[in-house]
């Protein structure tokens, strides 16, 4: 199998890294705790308190948009929620790929499609394969949801840095940097 293709990246001028990583295993567990715990309440929220319906719908939704995602014009178009991503731009997914991946039973991951089938989360693009109805991620319900969720990561990285888990780590400089 071929080698995954990253994602193009913009160039930063630094990255955030790990400060002495044993000595703030305990502080990174506490916060990541924290932060996993407000994030899946938002979740528990827009999914009827059923997180597996969750990761069926969120995964199907990913897996839709990742190979675009790869691509600096695909990204550039879909940035943001202006607009909806029409069926023929996201890839389809079957049950048994998303129950390998999640680790879930095929037979719970087929009760979960029809749930959402059922609300109108997702399409059928191909017999048996699935993505996210265009326009769902629009509807202001999720949203809201979005951007309560950015706030909480930006919240979680803030705590990190404050907490002093991660630093920031300027960018080298120079011919070796160029090589990396």
């Amino acid at each position: 199998m071929p080698p995954r293709r990253r994602a193009t990246a913009t160039p930063t001028e630094g990255r955030l890294a790990l400060v002495d990583g044993k000595a703030n295993s305990r502080m990174f567990v506490y916060l990541v705790g924290n932060y996993l715990h407000r994030i899946e309440r938002e979740r528990r929220g827009l999914y009827f308190g059923d997180l597996d319906l969750a990761v069926i719908a969120e995964m199907i939704g990913t897996a839709g948009v990742e190979p675009g995602m790869r691509d600096a014009a695909y990204r550039k178009k879909h940035r943001d929620f202006e607009r909806a991503i029409p069926v023929d731009e996201q890839r389809a997914v079957n049950a048994s790929s998303l129950a390998v991946a999640a680790g879930i039973p095929r037979e719970t991951v087929r009760r979960k499609i029809r749930k959402l089938l059922e609300l109108g989360f997702i399409v059928e693009k191909e017999p048996a394969r699935y993505v996210l109805k265009p326009g769902v991620l629009l509807e202001p319900e999720r949203q809201a949801a979005f951007a309560r969720g950015i706030e909480q990561t930006v919240r979680f990285v803030n705590e990190l840095l404050e907490n002093g888990v991660v630093q920031w780590v300027p960018a080298k400089k120079g011919k070796a940097a160029a090589r990396k």
